[in-house]
């Protein structure tokens, strides 16, 4: 069964995909040389949805493919993107994007059932809300309660979008408002300190009349 129908039958869920580098002999590099000649070739090992089977490709002609399916509408158009990203992730050793929101350290279940999804592959909530009958099968005891879940807490992340966005844009004004307030106190600040100032200066020559025991007859001069 060819990848792309294996896509439809499963309502367009990405498979997994994981990436290995083999040695394959180079013969005609052995036969110049004499001796056996092996060059890495990179493999994606393919698992379709909820399935362990594993169908393995030439990475170089595996995308090459995607790309003609892209444009021919077999298969969405963002999946060569998706998976030329993973591939060039991999290539830097890292760890290869999920795409959509990961099991692994969603609250909404258990550690050990994280990890039952994650070995089936079934790396995202999207992928679990989504599973068909023959992935509720593998997952087992309990399967119809996980998509349940998740399917349930997709539409309620859905349906809180908006309010994210509006409690987001009050946040982002409610900072604006904090930072004129703090404006404005520092000026109120500095202008009492400025009168302060201003009044130590006009009250200076009598307090220090006074400290001295001049009084005011001799500020004022002798008219005699």
């Amino acid at each position: 069964m060819a990848l792309t129908d294996l896509i439809q039958q499963d309502a367009g869920i990405m498979p997994f995909v994981r990436f290995e580098r083999i040695a394959v002999e180079d013969a005609a590099a052995s036969r110049e040389a004499g001796h056996y000649v092996a060059k890495d070739v990179d493999m994606a090992n393919i698992t379709p949805p909820y399935s362990k089977d594993v169908m393995k490709y030439k990475v170089v002609a595996w995308l090459g493919q995607l790309k003609i399916d892209a444009m021919n509408a077999r298969i969405p158009a963002d999946w060569v993107e998706k998976y030329t990203a993973a591939y060039e992730a991999w290539k830097r050793g890292q760890e290869m994007p999920v795409d959509g929101y990961p099991i692994k350290g969603w609250g909404v279940i258990s550690p050990a059932q994280q990890e039952t999804l994650i070995k089936l592959h079934i790396l995202t909530v999207e992928s679990l809300a989504a599973a068909n009958d023959e992935g509720l099968r593998r997952i087992g005891m309990g399967a119809h309660d996980l998509k349940n879940k998740a399917d349930a807490w997709l539409k309620q992340l859905k349906k809180a979008g908006p309010a994210t966005v509006e409690i987001a844009a009050l946040k982002k004004e409610n900072a604006g408002l904090l930072a004129a307030v703090s404006g404005l106190e520092k000026q109120v600040s500095e202008l009492s300190k400025l009168v302060e100032q201003v009044g130590a200066l006009q009250q200076g020559p009598m307090t220090a009349a006074i400290r001295d025991g001049i009084g005011a007859d001799d500020l004022l001069g002798d008219d005699d």
